[in-house]
């Protein structure tokens, strides 16, 4: 499974999700999703797709790679496949 990183992130940078939306357009409830992708997982809302474009735009204003935004964990076998 995916893992997102941005909370950490975000937090290592000193940013809140409403400064990320306003410096990248990024809609606020797109970000928090990503921010809260494990809980959502619980009720099959999670994150089920990335446009390269949102990853760009969220690596160019936190001068990050994809990688430090996400992270693969092999999947827990009680969890639902997609």
């Amino acid at each position: 499974m995916i893992v997102f990183k941005l909370a950490d992130l975000l937090d290592q940078r000193q940013m809140t999700m409403y400064q990320l939306s306003k410096k990248t357009g990024i809609r606020p409830n797109t970000l928090s999703q990503w921010v809260n992708n494990d809980k959502l997982r619980e009720e099959d809302k999670h994150v089920k797709a990335i446009s390269v474009e949102v990853l760009n735009l969220i690596c160019q204003v936190l001068d990050c790679t994809p990688g430090d935004l996400l992270e693969y964990t092999p999947d827990d076998h009680n969890t639902k496949s997609p």
